[in-house]
């Protein structure tokens, strides 16, 4: 997945949860008890909601998550959206860490409250504060925050305003997005150029076919199945597909770029990582959007590890750039100018508006309701997922 396998660490840095006094709030705002509430308009609310919470961080998400019932939430700051969620995506590597207290997440291994869990989600607005504005109540938004909830407090700049509250939505408020940014800010991708996309069908890899096609690239995709090969060259239009468990990835993208790539998206890590950047072009660039045969779930993950020359967690989280002669290796490919994202947000869903932009969700396995997100989470990690792992929340 391979990310979703992990949104980008600007959003586990700033968008972090914690249960303060039965209240999931955004990290960066406050709430001040004293003050009367600003809710300025709510839909009948119930007194109480569930929610997914870790009370202390653990080897795995699976260990840690619990499901407490929590007061819904009155006071609303000014601008802050109570969301009624429907849908919340599914990022394993980045559920991992967080449960774990690892990484952006070190400071849940010392929380003394519960901490919340998700990252993105799709609902509706259920109530907001007194200087909202652009929403009202029964708007469908996507938004950034503890997902896993059927309520979640978020503020308003981690919205977006969608036609409705379908599951299509939530594959693009990370995946898409980081996509489309890491490859068309960060990448500059130019029309003509080769272009690897590792982990192909996953929740952001089939949206950067996508982008990259769009782009005028010629477009080579790694996947792990007959079954995923299919859909990336018959849907997306994939121009060569790989099965790195058949065939010899290495020696396919030198006889498909016998001159090297010129810019790759890459998520695998491990021995994935050290052939990519083995067939970047002179004056290629390597993106990195994650790292997954590396994470604690794989049995195998310090074996991985071992296969590669860099040091694939610390450039990812350390967001490291490096440059070997006129190569550069970009960890953490998320713009460092933030000011450039909206312009990709627009692009998401202007080309998912015209149809020109397809998000799949996974429909191996249906995933109902908070007990079944240990499970999505899992299932996620396996590998064996085609787009975005969504759970529905009743």
């Amino acid at each position: 997945m391979t990310f979703d396998r992990f949104f980008y660490l600007l959003t586990c840095l700033t968008f972090r949860t914690y249960l303060i006094s039965g209240l999931i709030v955004s990290s960066t705002s406050a709430i001040n008890s004293d003050q009367p509430s600003t809710a300025a308009s709510h839909m009948s609310v119930p007194p109480t909601y569930r929610a997914l919470v870790a009370a202390q961080t653990g080897s795995s998400f699976s260990q840690v998550a619990r499901v407490d019932t929590l007061p819904t939430p009155t006071d609303l700051a000014a601008d802050e959206v109570l969301v009624r969620v429907r849908y919340a995506g599914v990022n394993g590597g980045c559920e991992t860490f967080r449960a774990r207290g690892e990484h952006a997440f070190v400071s849940n291994a010392g929380a003394t409250q519960p901490f919340g869990l998700g990252a993105e989600g799709v609902g509706v607005v259920a109530a907001f504060g007194s200087n909202v504005d652009g929403y009202k109540v029964g708007d469908a938004v996507c938004f950034v925050g503890s997902a896993f909830a059927e309520y979640s407090v978020c503020k308003t700049s981690t919205l977006w305003s969608i036609p409705s509250a379908s599951k299509e939505y939530v594959g693009l408020r990370i995946s898409a997005l980081t996509a489309c940014a890491m490859l068309e800010q960060t990448g500059k991708l130019k029309k003509g150029e080769t272009v690897l996309i590792t982990a192909a069908a996953g929740g952001a890899g089939h949206f950067a076919v996508q982008f990259a096609k769009a782009a005028g690239c010629v477009v080579i995709g790694t996947c792990g199945s007959e079954k995923k090969a299919k859909m990336l060259k018959e849907k997306l239009g994939c121009d060569h597909v790989i099965r790195y468990k058949e065939e010899d990835v290495a020696a396919e993208l030198k006889k498909l770029a016998p001159d090297g790539l010129d810019v790759i998206l890459e998520g695998v890590g491990g021995g994935m990582l050290q052939t990519a950047l083995d067939c970047l072009a002179q004056k290629g660039r390597l993106l990195q959007i994650g790292y997954i045969s590396e994470y604690p779930h794989n049995p195998e993950a310090e074996t991985e590890t071992s296969k590669n020359e860099i040091d694939a967690a610390d450039i990812f989280w350390n967001k490291k750039t490096i440059r070997r002669g006129d190569q550069i290796i970009y960890g953490n490919a998320w713009p460092s100018d933030f000011s450039t994202v909206e312009g990709s947000k627009d692009r998401v869903l202007r080309l998912f508006a015209e149809k020109q932009l397809v998000s799949l969700v996974d429909d191996a396995k249906e995933f109902v309701g908070l007990e079944s997100v240990s499970e999505a989470i899992e299932h996620m990690l396996s590998g064996s997922t085609i787009g975005k792992v969504v759970v529905e929340i009743p």
